[in-house]
């Protein structure tokens, strides 16, 4: 990767109207914002806009991130996906990406510095005016009419109520318990190591394993704390759609593996994509045939149904277990068999 040095280009005005200059990383108590230089294949090809998109970035630069923000013409407000992990929100977004109508942006990092502001704010409204300000940033479009799709991390989902309260098309992707935990189980020591860091980023927001003392939180096991982050998740999508605005939809990942062409059908009209049903179509074909993370790799439903199938019976007693457990779990909020507001209700 390169350093672009030269005058023109740091010029703050310029650097706004290129979105080849992506908004990667901010650093909020500097008040600077780190950018990429990344074109639109690579911003596309890409399943995570973090430091994992390396290979695709040929510059780099830092900038004064309000300067920026504010040199930034306002965009159209990008439509989002927010979910719970492990529950093909990358294939999603892969299906609706259609070059010249829909850059659909997986996972970029800015969000997840921008949430953190959230997370510590002493100013609220200012932590909400650098989410509103990333988010404008992350909008600008590659091609005249070219409408952005963004799925954030979800250790970002706390920004998720302020994008639906703006009125943004928003999805709301879950999956359930159990696979959930055979998705930890299948990823190993990592995996869980992962799911503990983002038990503890939760319980920054003041609400769910928040209300978890600090000191019981320790005596629970690898499945106990991905159950707890799991059902975190999905008591504050319960919250978001409680509103019941029509802006915001649930959809359970099942229902987008049994139905490909028709969910995307309803997800490109719900997010205002404009995709015609022979793009979603190609889509189809395309992309839930691979791997939605590697490329390269072929994977299909068939392979997908056989490894759960393999996962189920090794993991069946223990996963039965931290089940049972779950169920006696309420941190503040019920939950139904399904969220509320279904995309294909």
């Amino acid at each position: 990767m390169t350093t672009a040095t030269n005058s023109a280009t740091n010029d703050v005005g310029a650097l706004a109207r290129d979105p080849s200059w992506f908004p990667h990383a901010l650093d909020a108590n500097r008040g600077i914002v780190t950018l990429a230089r990344i074109d639109r294949d690579g911003l596309s090809s890409q399943p995570f806009l973090d430091q994992r998109m390396e290979k695709s970035v040929t510059g780099s630069m830092t900038a004064p991130f309000g300067a920026l923000a504010s040199a930034a013409a306002k965009e159209r407000p990008p439509s989002f996906i927010f979910h719970t992990a492990f529950c093909c929100s990358t294939l999603l977004a892969k299906a609706l990406d259609s070059n010249g109508s829909v850059l659909a942006l997986k996972e970029p990092n800015i969000l997840m510095d921008a949430a953190n502001v959230l997370r510590m704010a002493e100013n609220r409204n200012a932590a909400e005016k650098t989410v509103a300000q990333a988010v404008n940033l992350l909008a600008r479009p590659h091609a005249p009419g070219e409408q952005n799709l963004i799925k954030p991390t979800n250790t970002a989902n706390n920004i998720a109520p302020l994008i639906a309260a703006s009125g943004a098309p928003v999805i709301l992707l879950y999956g359930d318990l159990r696979g959930f935990l055979l998705s930890v189980l299948k990823k190993g020591e990592a995996c869980k190591a992962f799911t503990r860091k983002q038990y503890t980023i939760f319980a920054l927001d003041k609400e769910g394993v928040a209300a978890i003392p600090e000191r019981q939180a320790l005596g629970f096991t690898d499945l106990q704390i991905a159950a707890l982050v799991w059902r975190h998740q999905m008591e504050l999508f319960t919250r978001i759609l409680s509103s019941g605005a029509p802006n915001i939809r649930s959809l359970y990942f099942r229902d987008l593996l049994n139905d490909p062409e028709g969910v995307l059908k309803a997800a490109a009209l719900h997010l205002q994509l404009g995709l015609s049903d022979d793009v979603l179509a190609e889509n189809v074909k395309s992309v839930f045939s691979r791997n939605s993370k590697f490329a390269d790799q072929e994977y299909t439903p068939q392979e997908r149904s056989r490894d759960e199938t393999s996962l189920e019976e090794a993991h069946r007693a223990e996963i039965d277990l931290i089940e049972g457990w779950a169920r006696q779990l309420k941190l503040a909020v019920d939950l139904g068999e399904r969220l509320p507001n279904p995309l294909l209700g």
